[in-house]
């Protein structure tokens, strides 16, 4: 009996020695653990526990995590830097043909705006108007007629304020379309760069775009500007071709009569011509050079309306460019591309756990 009574007390006498380490604090973990006695198994176990990057120091570290949140991986960022750096160089790719179609609406609609609202204005104020520019170029003094990208007319002198106050209905003075190259453009005031981003402009110093016996009106126009059409394809033009200037509700046809490359400074072929009704277009050439000037002069001649009215609807909407479809395209091969690389990414991501699970 004695024996039975003696080893339950002897074990419950050793369990606090194992449970409570601490009971005896000046002496080393291992001794309190081992008594002494050279575990090799337990050494090892201790020595784990007290060890740095232990059992103890991974449940602190778990703790701080679920704490603070997850640390940020910078591998995350590697794999997303390259998804960024490609989205914005399809951003990059695809802005001039975003911008480009914009504006070529934007354009025409502010075209067929102006017709809408010189049809608002009533037969009396269009007489006035036209009355009026019928005058201005009756009297207009005789000058050297200058470059339009020059910028040497000044928009403060009395002249100038002047010729502001014709064909003032909208802010365009008029429209132009050009059918056969799907050109539908608002006409406005002077030729200043700000004026030439949004169409065309009327060249100060020639004359108002309203037809008649010995006039000479000039239109500018840029090519090349990157977020719009404008006079890209004026080189498209041949002799023969029509295009059709709509002010103050009458629209006039004229037809190409003369096509030349001059110097800027050569502006001889733009002045009037006695008993002849001329509109000259002008843009710079060659393409991305810009050292001369294109000349495209068209003569008015007599119009069916029933045939004008077919050509000018059959002018619009533009087509798409040829560059514009080509970068469509490499942006469609480019976001196939990602998705692909990002499906097949998250693929293996999923199948990693399980792989090394097994």
């Amino acid at each position: 009996m004695s024996i039975d009574l003696d080893a339950p007390t002897a074990l419950r006498s050793a369990e606090p020695e194992v449970s409570r380490p601490s009971r005896w604090p000046g002496r080393p973990l291992k001794e309190q653990m081992t008594g002494g006695a050279p575990d090799a198994g337990l050494l090892e176990a201790i020595d784990a526990a007290e060890a740095p990057g232990s059992a103890d120091a991974v449940e602190v570290s778990s703790h701080s995590r679920r704490r603070h949140g997850k640390r940020w991986d910078p591998r995350r960022l590697m794999t997303a830097l390259p998804v960024l750096l490609v989205l914005i160089g399809v951003g990059v790719l695809i802005y001039p043909v975003v911008a480009t179609q914009h504006n070529n609406a934007d354009q025409q609609r502010l075209a067929e705006m102006y017709a809408s609202h010189v049809e608002e204005s009533g037969e009396d104020v269009i007489a006035q108007q036209r009355a009026a520019a019928e005058e201005y170029n009756a009297h207009r003094e005789s000058s050297p007629v200058l470059d339009p990208w020059l910028e040497s007319q000044r928009p403060d002198t009395p002249q100038y304020q002047e010729y502001l106050s014709q064909l003032n209905l909208d802010e365009a003075m008029g429209r132009i379309v050009i059918p056969s190259i799907h050109s539908d453009l608002p006409i406005y005031h002077g030729t200043q760069s700000d004026t030439l981003a949004k169409g065309v402009g009327h060249l100060f110093g020639t004359s108002l775009p309203i037809g008649g016996a010995s006039t000479h009106s000039v239109l500018t126009g840029h090519t090349g500007l990157g977020t719009a059409t404008l006079f890209d394809h004026l080189t498209d033009l041949k002799k023969g071709d029509s295009f059709y200037v709509f002010v103050l509700g009458k629209t006039l046809k004229y037809e190409v009569a003369d096509i030349r490359v001059v110097l800027p400074s050569e502006t001889e072929s733009l002045n009037q011509v006695p008993g002849r009704d001329l509109v000259t277009l002008i843009t710079c050439t060659p393409y991305g050079v810009n050292t001369h000037r294109l000349l495209v002069t068209g003569e008015r001649v007599p119009m069916d309306p029933v045939t004008a009215d077919a050509e000018i609807a059959g002018a619009t909407p533009a087509p798409m460019e040829t560059w514009q479809v080509i970068i469509i395209w490499v942006v469609a091969i480019i976001l196939t591309i990602l998705a692909l690389s990002i499906a097949t990414a998250l693929r293996r991501r999923r199948r990693c756990p399980t792989d090394s699970s097994a």
